[in-house]
């Protein structure tokens, strides 16, 4: 069927611009060396500055919805959040990033319609009239999805980078869970903004690690899954992201975080199978390469996990927590809107 193949061909170079971009989003991650963070007692986080408690006040009051324009939630929001509220901190830093995304998608969108123009114009293309239109309609319809969303961004200006970072880490010293896993995974920084952030990413060397273990401590599966990758030996040296590059490598540590994610997953849904596998052969692989000694003492670090920290609990239905190229997904605007975790500390 010669129609359809050419509505497939056309399908895929409709998601080439939108898969190109959320690959860079993925991908963002690169900057300095490992890091001189204190590592962590046998089975606790690093009692370091950042890992204390933060003074800023929490609130019972309910955020602004999701629905509400930010032009409108903005003023609030902010108030809040330069109170030193974490709540308040993550939801607007999320609701900056995703302004954020949303112009970037409106510009893959704009230039994949403009090369489907060039593609029409062109008849060395090869591409039948009838493959042409459907991919028009196709851009169209996603550009009419991305302007329905973008109107809730409609009235306010762009965020700076700083801005964006400040209230990821406010938030993250609060004690929000999803801006802890945000932040020290490296998700506040782009790769498109690095020379903007040097001195930012001076401090998150300093903070990064403390930040991951308190996330992991609190029972973030995600912030887990980053952190003993960071620290596992075994990491892909040539895609090192932002934590990676703030940690030193311990196998000790990394086999007894694997161990405890090993166990947690044990309670997950069907859908966390490749995960568990994943998580099975790093144990397998580093406790491989570990001397007997250094085993008992890793499966000793993880019984503590076990005792001290949070457990992850599973919604039903729960699915891979992992994003596109096995990434750590961005903090969502939803994860901000519901209470806090309790303040790191």
């Amino acid at each position: 069927m010669p129609g359809r193949r050419w509505g497939g061909f056309a399908l895929i170079l409709l998601l080439l611009p939108v898969a190109a971009y959320l690959g860079w989003r993925q991908g963002r991650a690169t900057v300095v060396t490992s890091s001189d963070i204190p590592l962590p007692a046998a089975n606790s986080a690093p009692e370091t500055p950042v890992a204390r408690r933060f003074a800023g006040p929490a609130s019972a009051s309910p955020l602004p919805s999701l629905q509400t324009p930010l032009r409108d939630a903005l003023p609030l929001l902010r108030q809040r959040a330069d109170a030193g509220e974490p709540a308040a901190a993550c939801r607007l830093a999320a609701e900056m990033e995703y302004c954020n995304q949303i112009r970037h998608r409106l510009m893959a969108a704009s230039e994949a319609l403009q090369e489907q123009e060039t593609l029409k114009r062109n008849p060395a293309s090869g591409l039948p009239p009838d493959a042409l239109q459907n991919m028009r309609e196709m851009m169209a319809a996603n550009s009419e999805r991305l302007l329905k969303e973008s109107e809730h961004c409609e009235g306010v200006p762009p965020a700076t980078a700083a801005e964006r970072i400040h209230y990821w880490r406010q938030a993250a010293l609060g004690g929000s869970t999803p801006a802890l896993r945000h932040y020290a995974v490296g998700n506040a920084f782009r790769l498109n903004e690095t020379l903007d952030n040097l001195d930012a990413l001076a401090v998150y060397r300093r903070e990064a690690e403390a930040m991951a273990w308190r996330g992991a401590s609190a029972g973030d599966l995600q912030t887990s899954l980053a952190l003993a990758s960071a620290l596992s030996p075994r990491r892909n040296e040539f895609r090192r992201y932002f934590l990676a590059q703030a940690v030193r490598p311990d196998e000790v540590k990394a086999l007894a975080l694997y161990l405890h994610l090993e166990r947690q997953l044990g309670g997950a849904p069907a859908a966390m199978g490749p995960l568990r596998e994943q998580v099975a052969q790093q144990v397998g692989e580093l406790s491989a390469a570990l001397a007997p000694d250094a085993r008992s003492r890793a499966r000793e670090i993880a019984s503590g996990y076990a005792r001290e920290w949070t457990r992850h609990s599973w919604a039903p239905g729960s699915s891979s927590p992992l994003g596109m190229q096995g990434g750590t997904p961005d903090a969502a605007r939803t994860e901000c809107a519901a209470p806090a975790g309790g303040p790191a500390g």
